[in-house]
């Protein structure tokens, strides 16, 4: 009995599974754990599919590689979440401080600093641009039911930078942030695509639902000093 080829996609998806879980507790490396993460994800369904048709074995290596990248996907989401939170902290209880030494200055020196701060602010608060454009409703891979939004990210910083490095969305429904979906019938690769400074690009991604209630979505920026949010809206599926 001929012996089947291994499926390589089972291969390489056990093995971005593996980088990805290592390298997912990192701060900033771990953005790019997320790609990898969605790529073993992608590796391991196609993998399997195929396996299951009888053309490859691994079906062992597929499921693992499966697993251990949905691990790393959430593992990046809660490390990112956290490292903000510590962030939010840390400014916190420094913010007295730095207010003294501020209102110190402004005293000092009068309202000549004030334009000064106020356009720095204002330089700082719109380093990126985004809009919430829309939301249609859909299916994953597997068939249940997916909302798709639509943003717009404007990058206005100095340097080239991505949605997935500048941005953090969030879907809430029924007050519970929604997982990311994965499908066929958006196109996610914007979501990690390099922009120039001054340029704009379209980011589709796909959450899945729980049921077909109104969804709220907000944007922040992934690496802030403050929990200010960029872009909120509200949609109804019914």
């Amino acid at each position: 009995m001929e012996t089947q080829p291994r499926s390589a996609m089972a291969v390489a998806s056990l093995v971005l599974g593996i980088v990805a879980l290592v390298t997912s507790i990192l701060p900033i490396i771990n953005n790019l754990s997320f790609l990898l993460a969605i790529l073993g994800i992608v590796f391991a369904i196609i993998g399997l599919v195929g396996i299951s048709k009888g053309k490859k074995s691994g079906k062992g290596l597929g499921i693992a590689g499966l697993v251990l990248s949905v691990i790393a996907f959430i593992l990046v989401l809660v490390m990112q979440s956290a490292f903000s939170a510590a962030l939010d902290q840390a400014m916190e209880e420094s913010g007295l401080d730095t207010a003294t030494a501020q209102g110190a200055a402004v005293e000092d020196s009068g309202s000549a600093t004030e334009p000064q701060a106020a356009e720095q602010s204002a330089s700082d608060a719109a380093a990126y641009g985004v809009t919430i454009d829309g939301c249609r409703v859909t299916e994953d891979y597997q068939g249940n039911p997916a909302a798709v939004v639509t943003y717009t990210f404007t990058n206005n910083s100095d340097e080239a930078t991505s949605f997935m490095v500048a941005l953090y969305p969030k879907v809430f429904q029924n007050g519970v942030e929604l997982g990311t979906a994965i499908g066929s019938d958006w196109d996610s690769e914007k979501y990690s695509s390099d922009v120039k400074p001054g340029s704009s690009t379209t980011v589709e991604m796909g959450y899945a639902l729980e049921d077909m209630s109104d969804i709220t979505v907000e944007v922040e920026e992934l690496l802030s000093f403050s929990d200010a949010v960029l872009a909120e809206q509200t949609f109804s599926l019914s």
